[in-house]
């Protein structure tokens, strides 16, 4: 059995940014079930590590690259680990220069994740106040001018 710790829970987040499945199934399983928070496309559960890998594959996407969460603190006690994370991503195409929350997403939210076999099998996310204000903008289909982009 491999024990969930601080670094483990960093290191699966860091798996996920590279792209190499082989990497992200060291701690997550194919099994996994997560929840993305909102009201967009990606939004809700995705069953499978091939629909969570589609979700982040859209997160990659919509942002350009730019996508990053980094975790500030993570709680762990037994199979459970809660992280408090600092998401930042500008939109694929924002000018470089904007500071609209349409365009740039920056908060700190709660990841809670549940663990076994040091591997993540399920997890959701909750971003709370004017972060997810900040979320929803940023992923709205509307940009702040009114016009339908891409999400």
């Amino acid at each position: 059995m491999t024990d969930v710790t601080p670094d483990r829970v960093t290191a699966a987040y860091a798996a996920l940014l590279t792209g190499d499945r082989a990497k992200i199934t060291e701690y997550w399983s194919e099994d996994v079930r997560f929840h993305a928070p909102g009201q967009h496309r990606f939004a809700g559960w995705h069953e499978g590590l091939d629909s969570f890998l589609e979700y982040m594959t859209g997160v990659y996407v919509a942002s350009g690259g730019s996508w990053r969460t980094d975790v500030l603190h993570s709680i762990i006690d037994g199979e459970h680990s809660v992280e408090l994370v600092k998401v930042h991503a500008v939109r694929a195409g924002a000018k470089p220069d904007s500071t609209s929350p349409f365009d740039v997403l920056d908060i700190t939210g709660a990841q809670v994740m549940r663990w076994e076999d040091g591997k993540v099998v399920e997890g959701t996310a909750g971003y709370f106040g004017d972060g997810a204000t900040n979320a929803n903008q940023w992923w709205s289909p509307v940009g702040p001018d009114g016009v339908r982009r891409d999400t």
